[in-house]
């Protein structure tokens, strides 16, 4: 199934940048690019008193994602930070 080839691609990719460092506050935010036809995801992290870091990670052609609710919902249950969709 495409969908979890592509939660296991997000996974591979986010997985080196996640350290789980102390007093850090770790996001994959989701930008659904409506006319540009693409999904970007960027891994964003944050330490207590400094700016955010934010890395693209992926970006995928909007027609290879069918439900992007769907992917929301399962990147939620497999991933320990906070998913958010822009």
């Amino acid at each position: 199934m495409v969908e979890n080839e592509l939660i296991t691609e997000i996974l591979k990719e986010m997985t080196p940048l996640f350290k789980r460092a102390k007093n850090t506050v770790y996001e994959l935010r989701v930008v659904d690019q409506r006319y540009a036809g693409q999904v970007n995801f960027f891994f964003e992290w944050n330490q207590v008193g400094r700016s955010t870091i934010s890395r693209q990670i992926l970006t995928v052609p909007r027609r290879r994602v069918k439900d992007l609710e769907g992917l929301i919902t399962a990147l939620k249950s497999k991933t320990m930070v906070k998913v958010t969709l822009v």
